[in-house]
């Protein structure tokens, strides 16, 4: 069996377990740059004669040319997911992922929207095109901390109001309940009643572009990127997922709890939400002051 013919019976179990159209995209990318490194270095095409030094010189290659660290560890737990699923299906003998020691990634603080900038930012959403609705867009994602395609993909059933919920369609397809506060709601009844006009009667999509059609998500992070350019701060500052970390950050900073936040951020085990959340030095000197070992003799 060639490797591409391993990615494929690959993509056939993803597509079993439903994953994502994302996801798919996401192996899909790995296996057409490990495609091109193989035949570049004239490898082997069948799977089995893949070796951990094969795995390592591509790695190493991607460094090479200059790929970021975060990218070349995402492709090397392509590979890792490929070759350990390829193993356990016995489709291969030998794991050659199994002595593959993942690229190092440095723990960087990635950066997060604040209370004073989102303020900042509602004072220019109430100056564009469309007010109402971008009001709307960045109080839901500051207050619900909900992933930017997770809001593209709200429908108007999915806003329980009468409960303060907003049913979520997550990664992976799973579903789950995540509350949302007075001011964000009332800025989404009031986009709702003034200014959403759908193109037909058949469009559900709770946000809507100038056309009446479902926003995308790369209409969200143009808009956001506007504003960041209007606001004068860099781009990566007020991009969507620093919504999802700002909102981490302040739920926990008021008085929140891990196991909450894990839930509502729809994260699978405790270790993906506490890698997501950074305190600030501020924070960090605050929880001193309070519980000083030093400061209790």
């Amino acid at each position: 069996m060639t490797t591409d013919e391993l990615w494929q019976q690959f993509f056939f179990h993803l597509q079993a377990r439903r994953r994502t159209p994302a996801t798919l995209r996401y192996y899909a990318n790995t296996q057409t740059v490990f495609g091109r490194f193989v035949v570049a270095q004239d490898l082997p095409q069948e799977a089995a004669a893949l070796t951990v030094q094969h795995l390592r010189a591509f790695l190493r290659q991607l460094e090479a040319d200059g790929l970021a660290p975060g990218g070349v560890h995402a492709h090397a737990r392509a590979l890792r997911a490929l070759l350990t699923w390829a193993f356990k299906e016995e489709l291969l003998s030998v794991n050659p992922v199994k002595r593959l020691e993942m690229p190092r990634v440095d723990r960087r603080r990635l950066p997060a929207v604040s209370g004073p900038q989102v303020q900042q930012l509602l004072k220019l959403c109430r100056k564009g095109p469309q007010p109402l609705r971008d009001c709307a867009v960045v109080l839901v994602l500051f207050d619900t901390g909900i992933r930017v395609q997770e809001a593209v993909n709200l429908h108007l059933g999915d806003l329980l109001f009468g409960r303060g919920l907003l049913r979520i369609h997550g990664k992976g397809n799973k579903e789950r309940f995540v509350p949302i506060g007075a001011r964000a709601m009332q800025a989404l009844n009031v986009y709702l009643r003034r200014e959403r006009r759908p193109a037909h009667a058949g469009v559900p999509s709770v946000f809507l572009g100038r056309g009446g059609q479902p926003l995308t998500k790369s209409g969200i992070g143009i808009r956001l990127l506007k504003l960041a350019q209007s606001l004068g701060v860099p781009r990566a500052d007020c991009s969507p997922h620093t919504f999802r970390r700002g909102f981490a950050v302040e739920f926990l900073r008021n008085g929140g709890d891990v196991f909450t936040l894990q839930q509502i951020l729809g994260h699978s085990s405790l270790e993906m939400t506490r890698r997501y959340v950074n305190f600030l030095d501020d924070d960090l000197k605050l929880a001193h002051l309070r519980f000083s070992p030093g400061d209790r003799l």
